[in-house]
């Protein structure tokens, strides 16, 4: 077992870290996405995207489609009413400039952008009428602590978002799949449902499950995304056009390891070979919690002891849990004693 200690951490600024979350988002999905052609999960992904880029709407929806297109048919009463405001307000000559500000009118408000774009694609589809409050709201969660970040999703799943990373999600997963994007690091602990696939979006790398616990290290700055497989099964799949890789898709069971740097187009898929396993730069109770893990063990501690303190080590598999607390512990000037079927940690 070797390993030194680091106390202090880098992070990304949350405005970074967002817009580095919607680097999947191509032509071709947001070219789906007005024909009608995303699922939900999809559309919450691309919406968050068109509220933060509103400019991008004109070049994908014409004049006339925006002269045809009547929101208050398909739009909650008072999101209608203040669109048209927005018009009345800001037209001089209803006839030549119309279109032209109910263009305006629309990419000035992100709640307009998300909810007319929306109600345009169900008018495409020819679906029924609908409000827009049944739109799936995404969300962008950025963790700018020193310490993982807790987060339950709608279908219950589990996620521990570690520090400088970002999470897109849906407020409410309302199709058949359920889909997020991680830009960073992040362990799920998925809900089963088998009628509704789990995938998360994350550096060109797109792993799929129905239920099960794993680990994604994707930061970008890395240009390369690490899968660490722990319960279940998951598929992974490389979504990266420019890929050289013709088998696409791998099936990980637990104990796999699958990397891929998109830089130089590497693969690994590989089970740990030295019987070890390496924490870079983790916060110390994240090592806790995946010690937890790997030995079947209950750590006991206080998160608000253990501050910004981080690790950097390799751990052998035939370490006891015992031998490897004591380390950390006697490196961090922690107290650490047996409580039943416990190891308790003290500060």
């Amino acid at each position: 077992m070797c390993f030194f200690q680091n106390g202090r951490n880098t992070y990304l600024q949350g405005a970074e870290a967002d817009k580095k979350a919607y680097n999947l988002i191509t032509k071709e999905i947001i070219t789906n996405f007005f024909e009608g052609k995303c699922d939900a999960g999809e559309v919450a992904i691309v919406q968050a995207w068109l509220a933060e880029n509103p400019a991008k709407l004109k070049e994908y929806i014409g004049a006339e489609e925006w002269e045809d297109f009547q929101p208050d048919r398909v739009l909650a009463p008072d999101i209608s009413d203040k669109l048209w405001n927005n018009i009345d307000k800001n037209t001089a000559s209803p006839a030549v400039h119309f279109s032209y500000f109910r263009w305006m009118a629309v990419a000035a408000s992100v709640l307009l952008v998300v909810g007319a774009s929306w109600q345009f694609i169900l008018k495409r589809q020819k679906t029924s009428i609908i409000s827009a409050a049944t739109v799936a709201i995404p969300r962008n969660v950025f963790n700018n602590t020193p310490q993982k970040k807790a987060l339950t999703l709608s279908d219950g799943s589990a996620v521990e978002l570690l520090p400088s990373s970002t999470l897109s999600y849906p407020e409410n997963f309302t199709s058949l799949k359920r889909d997020v994007i991680l830009n960073g690091e992040a362990t799920f602990n998925i809900a089963k449902d088998v009628a509704k696939p789990f995938s998360v979006y994350s550096n060109s790398v797109l792993i799929t499950v129905l239920g099960t616990r794993f680990t994604v290290n994707s930061y970008e700055s890395n240009n390369a995304t690490k899968v660490v497989l722990y319960e279940g099964r998951v598929m992974v799949k490389i979504i990266d056009s420019s890929s050289q890789d013709n088998k696409n898709e791998y099936y990980l069971i637990p104990g796999d390891v699958f990397i891929f740097k998109k830089s130089a187009r590497i693969l690994h898929l590989e089970k740990d070979k030295d019987d070890g396993y390496v924490f870079n730069n983790y916060p110390l109770d994240v090592v806790f919690d995946q010690l937890q893990i790997i030995y079947n063990e209950k750590i006991v501690y206080n998160k608000a002891e253990l501050g910004n303190r981080s690790f950097i080590g390799k751990i052998d598999k035939k370490d006891s849990l015992y031998h490897i607390l004591q380390s950390i512990a006697l490196l961090n000037n922690f107290g650490l004693h047996k409580q039943g079927d416990s190891f308790v940690i003290s500060n």
